[in-house]
């Protein structure tokens, strides 16, 4: 573990993985409650940064076996057993469905984001090679969050339109930025996934514009 000057594991990664990334995280966040409408959006861009950070640490927590070989100056590759930052993600992801709930918005598409992650980390570590796709079925988490967290009043198909094109920008930018999605076996059919997304999600719009 680490000494008093480290400080606790959780505060290094907090600055590691959280605080290095705030200008990525935080916009992200803000988009996220923005494409379910612009009311409450200090409370849904908060829970929304909540379930982000949340699911990063289960992310880092499962992919331990690749960090340790690709990135071992991380801070959760230095302890000696995982349980207690595990306990912090899925306590941060029940918080954040809590949120969800208290607010009535819809938590389905947040939970089914949640057992869908569970099955992309289990089945990267069968096929490390298809990470690029794995990374996109956890991507998922985006649009859950969106829908999860729009406002009644915002139209449904203006909202599934923006958590699609929401999910096109972010699929992409994890593709462009890691090295071995864009040399994996799929990275063709995803390119195209993202070029669907970025180009069905402004359509829906477009429908709902022109027919409503």
């Amino acid at each position: 573990m680490f000494g008093s000057r480290d400080g606790h594991w959780s505060v290094m990664w907090f600055r590691e993985r959280v605080h290095a990334s705030w200008y990525l995280l935080v916009p992200l966040a803000l988009f996220i409650a923005l494409a379910g409408g612009t009311g409450r959006l200090f409370p849904r861009t908060t829970t929304a940064l909540f379930g982000i950070v949340a699911f990063r640490l289960w992310d880092d927590v499962t992919d331990l076996p690749h960090d340790r070989k690709y990135h071992p100056e991380r801070v959760l590759c230095r302890l000696v057993t995982t349980t207690e930052p595990l306990l912090y993600a899925l306590g941060g992801l029940a918080f954040t469905a809590a949120s969800i709930g208290f607010t009535r918005a819809a938590i389905a598409p947040f939970l089914g984001a949640v057992l869908a992650s569970q099955g992309a980390f289990a089945a990267r570590v069968v096929w490390p090679g298809l990470r690029g796709l794995f990374a996109h079925v956890i991507l998922l988490k985006v649009p859950a969050l969106v829908l999860g967290l729009a406002l009644p009043d915002t139209p449904p198909l203006v909202v599934l339109g923006r958590a699609i094109t929401l999910y096109g920008v972010v699929a992409a930018y994890e593709l462009v930025h890691d090295e071995d999605a864009r040399r994996g076996p799929l990275a063709p059919a995803l390119v195209l996934v993202d070029l669907v997304c970025l180009c069905a999600g402004p359509a829906l719009w477009l429908i709902h514009d022109r027919v409503f």
